[in-house]
């Protein structure tokens, strides 16, 4: 009888079947790492929308030749720069909202336990 006969007689699984690999979980993040990747995705969206409001009134080849300062950047370099700027302000905004609520609920872990044991 072949493999893939007794396959279907159901008579071995695929795994107890010599030669054959088992399926593997995809190793799973840690909780940090699920906060990175949370904060970067939700600020690359935040970045998305806040330059997109922002060049649709702003012109960055205008804003460039109006300043003394910034002459020498093009108008794409302003977009990317632009993007930049909105993408670390929302890495900022997020990051210190996780980190905000996570030690508050350290703190109610905390008092709880304290306040079981008084």
């Amino acid at each position: 009888m072949a493999r893939s006969e007794r396959l279907a007689a159901g008579s071995a699984s695929p795994s107890a079947l010599p030669g054959t690999l088992r399926p593997t979980r995809p190793p799973r993040m840690t909780r940090a790492a699920a906060d990175v990747a949370a904060v970067a995705w939700a600020s690359f969206l935040a970045a998305c929308a806040a330059s997109l409001i922002a060049f649709a009134i702003f012109d960055p080849g205008r804003l460039a030749e109006a300043s003394e300062v910034i002459d020498h950047i093009d108008r794409m370099a302003g977009y990317g720069l632009g993007f930049l700027f909105f993408w670390v302000i929302g890495l900022v905004a997020g990051g210190l909202s996780v980190l905000l609520i996570r030690s508050s609920r350290r703190e109610a872990r905390q008092q709880a336990t304290t306040g079981a044991l008084d």
